[in-house]
């Protein structure tokens, strides 16, 4: 691995971890709409993906494994945060585009202090795994009614046309520092707490349309113990996304939202780009199978006790481990001069534990993670002290 590509990897897992780094709140209300049940339930099944049919499957998207586009796809932003470019906007557009920022930021936080908004400038922020350019807004007051509390920070995506990220600083007193727990883990419920929030960031038309494509999870915050996370993974073709998904951190002690976070992929990208069939060619079995046999042929002299779980033992985030994903994350995908040269790749996300990784301890208490490709059985993701395979990289 050369040093460019070390640090691209080193970046691309940096920034992923940075929005369960913030904390503080605040929250805004469900807009009063009926847009129907909300997708709280959580992914399919691995049974329901691997029994996907082709009736499913539009009639644009190839079988083929490793097929190459006839015409590259434009990348949707950078791979690294320093060369993420700003686009060159006449004065009257970007005039537009910030008036648009403001307005957006006044619908989400209504009681918003308006000279507030005027600290503003261009930064970047991930979308899926790309970086792109946002217009960030600093120290906003959300509410005129409570100054002390401060928005650290606030981004607009342009693109998207709508807020992606914010969070309070850490000294608001809106972060309830008495570190009483009102709200336990397991009463926090997604409906009342989560959702409202998520509808009215994205807003209810954008809900409406592909609420049938989110996932939610509720994770217990390794770093943040009083913290709950939602991780709300978007779908593509029936099968979630690896990198795109929205962050939400409700911190217990105040029953508030503290931090949110949009990382979701660009959809212009994703219809171009993941063309390859939702219908796994192996099923999970198989690649399980593929994986054993690869741990004991690495310790033949050492048996391993292969346990399959959860990511994070004892949460309730079993979809995100075992099941189907699109490998959008940029150290799997074949990119050349800021282009994609063959459609993303679709793989199987399998969470185990090894004796070897038991040793390890820690809050995942061992957990250990591989991608094997759905449709060939190549394993793209597998890393222990005897093996390291990190996608292209």
């Amino acid at each position: 691995m050369d040093n460019k590509n070390k640090k691209l990897f080193v970046l691309i897992l940096r920034v992923s971890l940075l929005l369960s780094a913030a904390i503080a709140a605040g929250c805004t209300g469900n807009s009063g709409k009926d847009l129907g049940p909300s997708p709280t339930a959580g992914a399919a099944t691995n049974q329901q993906q691997e029994e996907t049919d082709g009736s499913q499957v539009p009639e644009s998207v190839t079988t083929v494994p490793g097929q190459k586009f006839s015409d590259p796809v434009k990348l949707p932003g950078s791979i690294t945060e320093g060369t993420a470019i700003r686009p060159k906007y006449d004065p009257e557009t970007e005039e537009k585009i910030i008036d648009d920022a403001k307005s957006e930021i006044l619908r989400v936080f209504p009681g918003a202090d308006p000279s507030s908004l005027n600290r503003y400038n261009w930064g970047t922020k991930l979308a899926g795994s790309f970086f792109v350019p946002v217009i960030t807004f600093a120290d906003v007051i959300p509410d005129t009614n409570e100054p002390e509390n401060i928005l650290r920070e606030v981004a607009y995506d342009p693109d998207k046309g709508r807020i992606v990220n914010w969070y309070y600083t850490a000294d608001s007193p809106v972060k309830n520092k008495n570190r009483d727990e009102i709200i336990s883990h397991e009463s926090v419920d997604m409906e009342r707490d989560i959702v409202p929030v998520f509808r009215e960031m994205i807003g209810d038309e954008e809900y409406g349309k592909n609420r049938d494509n989110y996932s939610i999870y509720q994770v217990n915050s390794v770093n943040f113990p009083l913290t709950t996370c939602a991780e709300i993974y978007e779908s593509y073709n029936g099968v979630r996304s690896d990198m795109g998904y929205t962050e939400i951190q409700l911190n217990r002690v105040n029953g508030e939202i503290t931090v949110y976070g949009d990382v979701f992929n660009k959809i212009g990208f994703l219809n171009e780009s993941t063309t390859s069939s939702p219908v796994p060619g192996i099923s999970l079995e198989e690649a399980k199978s593929i994986l054993e046999a690869k741990i004991n042929e690495l310790y033949s002299d050492d048996p391993q006790e292969i346990e399959y779980c959860e990511y994070y033992d004892g949460a309730a985030a079993a979809g995100l481990t075992n099941g189907l994903f699109w490998l959008d994350r940029s150290i799997y995908l074949d990119i050349e001069d800021d282009q994609l040269s063959s459609p993303i790749p679709l793989g199987w996300r399998i969470t185990f534990k090894t004796k070897e990784s038991r040793t390890l301890g820690g809050p995942l208490n061992g957990a250990r993670y591989t991608y094997i490709d759905a449709h060939t059985g190549e394993i793209v993701y597998l890393r222990n002290d005897r093996i390291d395979i990190i996608g292209k990289l």
